[in-house]
């Protein structure tokens, strides 16, 4: 054995495969035979909550020295099922994976011999033609199978080979994210991992990258480190959750925006400490405009809305709504007329941090007489009024993991 081999295969057992399970039990024992197939010794992780296909005995009776598992009958998010994963993982970098892919025979050695050790790197991923249209430096359009019983492992295996010798550069910076990541475990641990308000799923990979970055994480791809990914067969498309899946990333994307103030579209958000004041408003107005405000203060009944919304968020509602006569101080105070609010409304305040950040002088702090204009012929506009904007966005970096 070469001095560079040994290199490589003690760097190939510093890492740990974090697989989050839920269900779907012959997709789980198809990777696994395929990993192991290929890679007897690498550390598998493997995290279940909530299964009741039969997958929590089967972890039981494997006998591998190099797995680690961990199952509960208590249903829990992709967020805690990956954050146990990471606990109980004991390799020094993790690299997040799902059960419906298949690994390339140079996954590994590629990803030990590429990864950037202080940074984020996302590996490549090889998809059919599901979702497309969506250009990402992450992923690449190929069909070698929808589903474990299609899939041609010998077209996919000589793809991978051309591909990575067809590679001028093994990494590249990237702005693209992806959940297909590998990092090291210990900066995960000391950021609190991912955050749960992401019930059960979607956006908490947006938001441990927006985390990272913010942490001083450069994003890097990985261009000769390959899977093929059949897609969502344990999430959007599983049984348990085609007909919930829309309603499930609407949840998520309304608790990314409470959380950041801004939609999980942009490479770092710019969070301020947002006040709305909205008087002749309704149930429907404070359902718009609710998640776009660290409080909104209103002039009508809304116990209603927070029964019925609060199901859908940690965030305790009751410290988000309150009357006018409770408006306590913030850096940023927006007046809406919520009989006149409209789609224009709502477009503006999904985008004003960035109208605050950029300090756009004919939305920000009207004077008398364009207050008067503006009440009287766009109705609709919101009132920013703010002295400093002090931007907030560190301080939601760290969270606590258990």
């Amino acid at each position: 054995m070469g001095i560079t081999e040994r290199k490589v295969t003690f760097m190939q057992n510093d890492i740990s495969f974090l697989i989050g399970l839920k269900n779907n039990l012959e997709y789980t024992r198809f990777f696994y035979r395929q990993v192991r197939s290929i890679y007897s010794e690498v550390e598998i992780v493997f995290v279940s909550f909530g299964s009741t296909d039969g997958t929590h005995q089967w972890l039981d009776q494997l006998d591998d020295s190099f797995l680690k598992y961990f199952y509960s009958e208590e249903s829990k998010t992709l967020s805690d099922t990956y954050n146990k994963a990471i606990e109980i993982a004991t390799k020094k970098k993790v690299c997040f994976l799902h059960n419906d892919m298949v690994l390339g025979k140079f996954f590994l050695s590629n990803l030990s011999k590429d990864m950037v050790e202080n940074d984020l790197n996302f590996y490549k991923v090889i998809e059919p033609p599901i979702f497309t249209g969506d250009f990402r430096d992450w992923k690449e359009t190929h069909d070698f199978g929808d589903d474990i019983h299609s899939f041609d492992f010998q077209q996919f295996f000589d793809f991978e080979e051309t591909y990575i010798s067809g590679r001028e550069e093994p990494v590249s910076r990237t702005a693209h994210t992806s959940f297909f990541l590998c990092v090291r475990r210990d900066i995960l641990l000391e950021i609190g991992g991912l955050d749960n308000l992401f019930n059960p799923m979607f956006c908490e990979d947006d938001d441990l990258i927006i985390r990272l970055r913010l942490l001083g994480l450069k994003t890097v791809q990985l261009h000769r480190a390959l899977v093929y990914h059949f897609v969502s067969k344990t999430s959007r498309f599983s049984k348990e959750y085609e007909n919930k899946t829309k309603a499930i990333e609407l949840k998520s994307q309304r608790n990314f925006i409470r959380k950041w103030g801004v939609s999980n579209d942009l490479a770092l958000p710019l969070k301020y400490d947002i006040g709305i004041i909205v008087k002749n408003g309704n149930l429907d107005s404070l359902y718009k405009l609710e998640h776009l405000a660290n409080t909104i203060y209103v002039d009508f009944p809304f116990e209603d809305y927070i029964v019925k919304e609060q199901a859908n968020t940690k965030y305790d509602l009751r410290e988000r709504v309150k009357p006018i006569s409770e408006l306590q101080k913030h850096d940023i105070i927006i007046h809406i007329n919520g009989k006149a609010a409209n789609r224009k409304t709502v477009d503006m305040m999904e985008n004003i941090s960035r109208l605050i950040f950029e300090n756009k002088s004919k939305y920000i702090n009207p004077p008398v007489f364009q207050k008067l204009f503006l009440k009287i012929f766009k109705p609709y506009r919101p009132l920013i009024f703010f002295r400093e904007a002090l931007r907030k966005e560190k301080l939601l970096i760290y969270k606590e993991l258990f």
